[in-house]
């Protein structure tokens, strides 16, 4: 933020709008979610948070809520632990998964340390190539956290065997049985009742509890023999036999009733038969494609899916109107940044798309990786979160859009700008294959690159360093709870 108002002065004549920092009210009305007050006083909390655990007294505090937009629509509330309390989830948390990781699934892979989304989808991929054709089972629970039985979660905890501390056992039980969160001061001073069923989202805990609940689940999956795949609540079955998806079909409705979240009708395709694009015709409902998180996978390619592709654009926008648009368009231009023979606003433009799409990595080691070997490091950026996308039809569509919608700014702002009499130099008036190669020569031997970062090239890298060193190089900083998948 500092650094975008900082940028706003240099381009802006006079006094430009600002960006600021906004206090969530949330802070006011519950002191423990205010991280200053309560980093300020740590070593007291901590010394009263550990006598009520020694005397078995502690139970967390009533949860504060936030609301999240759902894909489909509607809202979802998750709930936001006093900070204190949260840690008291975390540890428990990491604790039960680092003594429990064996007694779930292996095609479990959501909230784990040894496994990640990308090795689900990896997964799938191996599946996937070695069929010409494959039965998929797509099923939808509906609010899965919000409708898990707790009796199934203890009784589970006993018929699996979880290690667990008789103090774990009670922190659990303390966590399930936390009130609904409140959404206001209002709504904090009603009195509310213990949960009955369901499990609070948005703390640790709840992502292990989430796992247990579908243990069973998991299981009969196993026992059928069929390919899947589980993130939470999100399960791909697949099978080349009509026979055993049926079958899993009928694990996993019996698996609702015993775990508490009903099927959701509306937002299940149901079994279908997932072909090559070649393929026209089929003797039932087919697809090329089926989505799982984040990513749509087909017999032979794997491909982003419309969504994450249009929240990739709508960033890249937002970075070419607040660098090359919004000043011209509100008269604010400062004519110095146009000056000594280069926009200095199509600078930034290009240093941060390039950060968005490689993260820390230059042009130059780009294309030198990409004819060459790449070493093993941690690949950041966008095309980090999508190492195994290999549809070149659609990254190349990327490159197209990129190129084509920076070249109609740099027009828009050129237009603009000659309304108000300023020059426009390069790389004003060069043609969208320029724009990929452009290095002007801002002074004698001092060449500056403002090559256009390429969703054909990032992925490319990305692929060839896991080829090489595993899904490792990939930076574990992907969101752990997907909302919004």
């Amino acid at each position: 933020m500092a650094d975008e108002n900082m940028r706003r002065r240099r381009r802006t004549r006079g006094t430009p709008p600002l960006r600021e920092a906004i206090r969530p009210s949330i802070w006011e009305i519950d002191p423990g979610l205010n991280p200053y007050l309560v980093r300020a006083r740590a070593p007291r909390i901590a010394r009263a948070i550990t006598a009520k655990l020694k005397a078995g007294t502690y139970t967390p505090g009533r949860p504060a809520g936030f609301t999240v937009p759902k894909p489909g629509g509607g809202e979802r509330i998750v709930s936001m632990f006093p900070i204190a309390d949260e840690v008291i989830s975390s540890r428990l948390f990491v604790s039960l998964r680092k003594k429990n990781t064996a007694r779930l699934s292996s095609r479990a892979y959501a909230y784990r340390s040894d496994l990640t989304p990308h090795d689900a989808i990896a997964y799938m991929r191996a599946e996937f190539s070695r069929e010409h054709r494959l039965f998929i089972a797509e099923y939808d629970f509906s609010k899965f956290f919000d409708h898990i039985r707790h009796d199934h979660l203890v009784q589970t905890i006993d018929r699996i065997g979880v290690m667990a501390t008789p103090i774990e056992l009670r922190l659990i039980e303390g966590f399930l049985r936390t009130p609904a969160p409140f959404l206001d001061a209002r709504d904090r001073a009603l009195d509310a009742a213990p949960r009955e069923v369901g499990v609070p989202q948005g703390t640790s805990i709840s992502l292990f509890l989430a796992n247990l609940a579908a243990a069973d689940l998991d299981r009969a999956l196993e026992r059928l023999g069929v390919g899947f795949a589980r993130y939470a609540d999100d399960t791909m079955i697949w099978s080349p036999n009509y026979e055993k998806i049926t079958q899993a079909v009928e694990a996993l409705h019996t698996a609702s009733d015993a775990i508490g979240p009903q099927i959701n009708a509306a937002k299940s395709p149901g079994v279908s038969l997932l072909v090559l694009p070649e393929s026209s015709e089929a003797e039932m409902r087919s697809t090329t494609q089926v989505e799982f998180l984040g990513h749509a996978i087909g017999i032979r390619t794997t491909s982003m899916r419309s969504r994450s592709v249009h929240r990739i654009k709508r960033h890249i926008l937002e970075l070419i109107h607040s660098n090359l648009i919004r000043e011209p368009v509100n008269r604010s231009q400062d004519p110095s940044r146009l000056a000594g023979g280069i926009d200095r606003d199509y600078v930034v433009l290009v240093y941060q798309l390039r950060r968005y799409l490689y993260g820390t990595l230059s042009e130059t080691s780009i294309r030198r990786y990409q004819s060459g070997t790449v070493p093993k490091t941690s690949l950041r950026g966008v095309m980090a979160y999508f190492p195994l996308v290999d549809d070149g039809e659609q990254l190349r569509g990327l490159d197209g859009w990129l190129s084509k919608t920076v070249w109609l700014a740099l027009k828009k702002r050129c237009r603009l700008l000659a309304g108000e009499g300023v020059p426009c130099p390069p790389p004003h008036g060069l043609g969208r294959p320029d724009l990929f190669g452009f290095r002007p020569e801002i002074h004698p031997n001092t060449v500056l690159d403002l090559r256009l970062p390429s969703f054909v090239r990032a992925g490319a890298v990305v692929r060839k360093a896991i080829a090489a060193h595993g899904l490792d190089v990939i930076s574990d900083a992907h969101p752990l709870y997907l909302y919004e998948d």
